[in-house]
């Protein structure tokens, strides 16, 4: 039985009928706006083509070449040893490849290849430097990030190689991201960000609601990369060093499984703030002696901590805390116990400007009065505080940025200021030009290089 009468359908079609016009006009639309797309049809064609191969092909290859350049502009640059430290004092080509694979929808790897070559060297002279110092600025080539990577479950993912795992919230100091150590040769020409070494781990993250929780594995213990002895960015020769007191080498190790430490991290994102806290075993920025003062090593210490972020407006408040111990000395033959403490905060309520401020205090629990003697050179309190001040303009291709960091209470320990200007010349080149002024005081380190000041450049083609 229909529920539809004959009049019911003579309407139903009277008011369809309406439309014919309309779907009429709508072709007739539809026919004019893609007229003006006729001419672009064929590269339309072709660009769909190109991204159908880049879809098919897993690896994709990428990278950076680089010219890196520094000059010592003071005139009472200090003498060390024979070597020539004024004038130019770098001339660096850099390369990195980068390999990425798609190996399914879950799964993927990627492996960096880098290196330098530095002809400086070679034009003042091999035979003003030491072999340390030649070893470490003259080449390099290494393996930087190495990893698998995939999701074992929606929920569990699993990294494993050679990677860089960041804690922390601060920008510039370092509390509790100990994971990595640095590259130290070029004291303050580098950012942070691009100075943590990859390590060998297994990781697991697992995802629950707000939180993200990851257990980690590190096979391998890296040693930081310090700048070559006697050097300009460490001239021990003019370093108030005691009397027998050599500087020894630091013997290279190879990775070992049997030495895997564990670490965990438990990582909240929450409305206005977040909660990160954090746990295990790691490698110790600073040396030690070892063996009747023969040899040099980083030490392993304990670390559990935790930081925060919180957002109040154009305000971002940052804090982090960290509890150490079983940190080796010199001057004492125990081990002792640190807390590190971090405040800071971010400001953004200035057009195309980042303001940042950040104190660290680092204090020793048990402390020794001879601790302060080198070479450790501690007090109680160690303090540090860093500036750092960012302004974008010119449609965000440039970037004018400062960065100061601070030793001391009242910066009586030195320290240093960058400032530089970045600008995007294209897509595919970036330059940076700039400034760093080495302050001296209390500190050794500081006072020996406070005339060691450098106009630098660097120039990136990316491809």
């Amino acid at each position: 039985m229909s529920f539809v009468s004959y009049a019911d359908s003579d309407g139903l079609e009277e008011a369809l009928s309406g439309f014919d016009e309309v779907v009429v006009e709508e072709e007739i639309a539809l026919e004019e706006v893609l007229l003006g797309f006729e001419e672009e049809a064929h590269s339309v064609k072709e660009m769909h083509v190109n991204l159908a191969k880049v879809a098919r092909n897993p690896l994709q290859i990428s990278g950076q070449l680089s010219f890196n350049s520094n000059y010592s502009y003071q005139e009472n640059v200090p003498k060390i040893g024979d070597s020539d430290y004024q004038g130019f004092t770098k001339l660096q080509f850099a390369g990195l490849l980068e390999f990425d694979y798609k190996i399914s929808k879950e799964w993927q790897a990627k492996i960096e290849l880098k290196g330098f070559v530095d002809p400086i060297y070679n034009v003042k002279g091999r035979y003003n430097y030491s072999t340390d110092s030649l070893r470490t600025y003259e080449s390099e080539l290494d393996i930087g990030e190495g990893y698998l990577l995939g999701s074992l479950t929606d929920d569990l993912d699993l990294k494993i190689g050679r990677q860089i795992v960041v804690w922390g919230k601060s920008d510039s100091l370092r509390v509790t991201d100990v994971i990595n150590p640095l590259d130290n040769r070029e004291l303050g020409l580098v950012d942070i960000e691009n100075l943590r070494l990859p390590v060998l781990m297994t990781r697991l993250d697992y995802y629950y609601e707000d939180w993200q929780l990851s257990l980690l594995a590190q096979h391998e213990h890296r040693d930081p990369k310090e700048a070559a002895i006697n050097s300009e960015y460490f001239p021990s020769s003019v370093l108030p060093i005691p009397p027998g007191v050599q500087l020894p080498d630091i013997s290279s190790q190879s990775i070992q499984l049997d030495e895997t430490t564990f670490s965990f991290s438990a990582n909240g994102r929450f409305v206005g703030w977040d909660l990160s806290l954090y746990a295990g075993r790691f490698k110790d920025s600073r040396w030690s002696f070892v063996n009747n003062q023969t040899d040099r090593e980083y030490g392993l210490f304990n670390m559990v901590g935790a930081a925060t972020n919180v957002l109040m407006g154009s305000w971002l408040l940052k804090a982090e805390l960290a509890l150490l111990n079983s940190l080796a000395y010199n001057t004492v033959p125990e081990e002792k116990d640190r807390i590190d403490l971090l405040l800071g905060f971010e400001y953004k309520g200035i057009a195309d400007t980042t303001i940042s401020l950040e104190f660290v205090d680092r204090y020793l629990t048990d402390y020794d009065p001879v601790m302060k003697n080198l070479p450790d050179f501690v007090d109680e309190h160690e303090l540090q505080t860093a500036l750092r001040v960012l302004y974008n303009f010119n449609h965000d291709r440039a970037t004018l940025g400062y960065l100061g960091q601070y030793l001391g209470n009242q910066f009586e320990k030195g320290g240093f200021h960058r400032i530089w200007l970045e600008y995007e010349l294209t897509q595919s080149v970036n330059i940076t030009g700039g400034i760093i002024d080495y302050l001296g005081g209390e500190n050794p380190v500081f006072e020996a290089m406070k005339n060691s000041d450098k106009v630098f450049v660097e120039a990136k083609y990316f491809f």
